[in-house]
């Protein structure tokens, strides 16, 4: 169990540090959210369906979670032909640790830029079906609950 929070703690402190990395994935999602919500919400809204940001912040917050882990999976190859999962492949530690602990981490930086992103379209004009979906939204189990002692 070390093993798999040391690797879920080491991919939080690394995603973290990096602010390019926040700052590109968050930016992608926010632009085509802001940009996209608040440009063809006239448009949307003459039809007669209401606001496109409603319409549109959902895939725009799944679109941000499959990146995130996408972009987390590249890094894995990339890390074991250059980097660090190269040294962590000979540590006397199985390998199924090793694998839960990157994919614990993993999981917890995109539900945490999912979140963020949630948080800027409630901000930007997302209203959420009465408070019963803002609970709905926020019981999903915290990032890394299962990854930790």
């Amino acid at each position: 169990m070390d093993a798999i929070y040391v690797l879920w703690r080491r991919e939080l402190k690394r995603h973290f540090r990096s602010r390019a990395q926040i700052a590109a994935s968050l930016g992608q999602a926010l632009r085509c959210l802001l940009v996209l919500g608040y440009g063809l919400s006239p448009v949307f809204r003459r039809s007669g369906e209401g606001s496109y940001l409603e319409f549109l912040a959902p895939g725009v917050i799944a679109m941000t979670v499959l990146f995130g882990s996408l972009f987390s999976g590249i890094q894995l190859i990339w890390g074991r032909h250059f980097g660090f999962l190269k040294e962590t492949l000979v540590a006397p530690v199985p390998r199924l640790p090793i694998m839960i602990g990157r994919t614990c981490g993993a999981a917890s930086t995109s539900m945490i830029q999912g979140r963020l992103v949630a948080v800027v379209s409630v901000l930007a004009g997302l209203r959420p079906v009465g408070d019963a979906g803002i609970a709905l939204g926020l019981a999903v189990p915290r990032p890394g609950a299962y990854c930790t002692d």
